[in-house]
């Protein structure tokens, strides 16, 4: 088990790397910018006050207010910036470790070793986390030494609701990535079925921002869930969110593994 996750991180250590680098560029230059911003928030915010409420929504935002570092971080990166590169990573992750090694033509190779198909897919799984978590810690509470440098204020404690929400939000999309990846034996179908599926929950989401008649459409989505406002702008973690993800993950594993361990390759 030990060396298929070790394997797997040294195929996949550069592009851990890109996209962690990314998200704490995207951190930098907020954060970097932000003193700027916060001298006018008071512009910003009767600016912003002219906005229509339901285009706002329509992008995860429900409160217009740059008088914190959190609220501004909430609207300008986690709510739209910081998921995407999340459900790109982990679909790509999910897609090269079963229906990747397929397309390889690796998969024989792997299965010759004296090792189980569970096996293989526990392991697998274990990497998409143990990455999962290495992504959150670098591209979330690198804000706080980036805070500390540029002399900013900053609450610790609403960093550490949004990784709980994300940790959830990332292994609900992971886990659905890898029940695909064990249906089928090629990694961009893989991101086709995920990407369109995700792109699809995204509309729907907006869709019911938009349209009061279509509004329980948003509870289809998992961007209606991951209300990351709330978490760093008022501290809150909505636990409905949780519990969602939650029997997401345990469902989509379990039929994963299963289906996994039954196929033909």
């Amino acid at each position: 088990m030990k060396s298929l996750i070790t394997r797997f991180f040294k195929d996949r250590r550069v592009s851990l790397l890109v996209y962690c680098v990314a998200g704490i560029g995207f951190l930098e230059m907020y954060v970097a910018i932000y003193p700027s911003i916060s001298s006018q928030a008071a512009r910003f915010n009767e600016l912003f006050a002219s906005y229509p409420q339901e285009f706002l929504k329509a992008f995860g935002i429900d409160r217009l207010d740059m008088s914190t570092l959190e609220n501004y971080i909430a609207m300008e990166h986690f709510s739209m910036i910081w998921p995407l590169m999340l459900v790109i990573f982990m679909i790509s992750i999910a897609g090269g470790a079963l229906a990747g090694e397929i397309d390889r033509g690796t998969i024989e190779l792997l299965l010759a070793r004296p090792i189980s198909r569970l096996k293989l897919f526990i392991g697998r799984y274990l990497y998409g986390f143990i990455a999962l978590v290495i992504f959150i810690l670098a591209t979330v509470f690198t804000v706080i030494p980036l805070a500390e440098m540029h002399k900013v204020t900053y609450d610790a404690d609403r960093y550490l609701i949004i990784s709980i929400l994300g940790l959830f939000f990332g292994l609900a999309v992971f886990s659905l990535s890898m029940l695909v990846s064990a249906l089928f034996s090629e990694r961009g179908r893989v991101s086709m079925i995920m990407g369109g599926s995700l792109v699809l929950m995204y509309v729907l989401n907006v869709v019911a921002s938009l349209k009061e008649n279509l509004s329980d459409l948003k509870y289809l989505s998992f961007f209606h869930y991951f209300d990351a406002q709330s978490a760093l702008t008022k501290g809150e973690l909505n636990w409905t969110s949780i519990w969602v993800f939650a029997g997401i993950i345990i469902v989509s594993t379990i039929i994963g593994a299963m289906v996994w361990k039954r196929r033909d390759v």
